[in-house]
C-alpha cells in the first residue's frame, strides 16, 4: 500500500499572516510537519504544496517532492479536498505510480507524537480502512456547550439537550472533537466523496498532552510554551 503524505502550506492566512514561515521555537512552522513526516517516509513520498516559493524552498532543503500550486486552488475560499487531489494528480504524472492512500498533516499542527501517528497508519493499513480522522476526547460536557445567533441572541439553544441531566459526574465521555492531527484516506475514497468524511470513516483516538492547532496568535504562543516544555521534559 503506498502512502503519500501531502503537507499544504498556503502563503497567506487570515488569522496569522505568514504563520507557515513564522518561527516557532527557533524554526519555521512548516518545518515540524515536514520533519515529522521524515521520520515516518522517505522524501520522495512526502508532498510539500504551495503558492509560495519560500515555503516550497524549506521543502526542497530536505529532498522532499515540491509543488506549486495555482492561485486559484491557495484563497481562502479555496477547498482542501481540490488542493490534495491537484497534489496527488501532479506527483502521478511526474513520477509515474500509482498513489493508493493519502496522508494529510497540516502544518498548523506542529507538536504530533511520532509513535501515535505511526499507530494510526499501521492500523489503516491492518485494518484496510478507507478513511481514518483523528479525534481527542471533549472535557467540556456536551450539555454545557450552547450556540447563539448573533443576529438574533435571544434564539440560542443547547447543542444537546441536558434533559435534567447535565452535571459532569453523568458525562459517559463518548463525545469527541476532531483535532485536525492527521487525517488519512485511499485516494479513490477521496475521488469519490471529496471529503475524508463519511459513512465508513473511522476514528483514531489521540492521546498527545501537547495538543494545539494554530489559527492565531494565541495559538502560536501556546505551541511555543507545549514545545519548549516538552524539550525540557526530553
Amino acid at each position: 500500500m503506498q502512502i503519500k503524505v501531502i503537507i499544504p502550506a498556503r502563503k497567506n492566512s487570515k488569522g496569522l499572516p505568514g504563520k507557515n514561515l513564522k518561527h516557532l521555537a527557533g524554526k519555521p512552522l512548516i518545518d515540524y510537519t515536514i520533519n515529522t513526516a521524515l521520520k515516518l517516509f522517505k522524501p520522495e513520498d512526502i508532498i510539500l504544496t504551495s503558492d509560495s516559493e519560500d515555503i516550497l524552498e524549506r521543502g526542497k532543503l530536505t529532498g522532499i517532492i515540491t509543488i506549486l500550486r495555482p492561485k486559484e486552488l491557495a484563497t481562502d475560499s479555496s477547498q482542501i479536498i481540490d488542493t490534495i487531489l491537484h497534489a496527488a494528480n501532479s506527483c502521478s504524472s511526474k513520477q509515474g505510480n500509482n498513489i493508493h492512500s493519502i496522508l494529510l498533516l497540516q502544518p498548523t499542527f506542529p507538536v504530533r507524537d511520532y509513535s501515535e501517528l505511526k499507530e494510526a497508519i499501521n492500523m489503516f493499513k491492518k485494518n484496510k480502512f478507507q478513511s481514518l480522522v483523528s479525534t481527542i476526547k471533549i472535557k467540556e460536557h456536551p450539555c454545557e456547550c450552547i450556540r447563539i445567533d448573533k443576529k438574533y441572541p435571544e434564539k440560542w439553544e443547547f447543542i444537546l439537550d441536558p434533559n435534567m441531566n447535565s452535571n459532569r459526574q453523568s458525562y459517559p465521555g463518548e463525545y469527541f472533537f476532531i483535532n485536525g492531527n492527521f487525517y488519512l484516506a485511499e485516494l479513490d475514497f477521496l475521488k469519490t466523496y471529496k471529503s475524508f468524511f463519511f459513512k465508513s470513516t473511522k476514528f483514531f483516538e489521540c492521546k498527545n498532552q501537547y495538543d494545539v492547532d494554530i489559527d492565531d496568535i494565541q495559538d502560536f504562543k501556546f505551541a511555543e510554551y507545549c514545545i519548549n516544555k516538552k524539550i525540557k521534559n526530553y
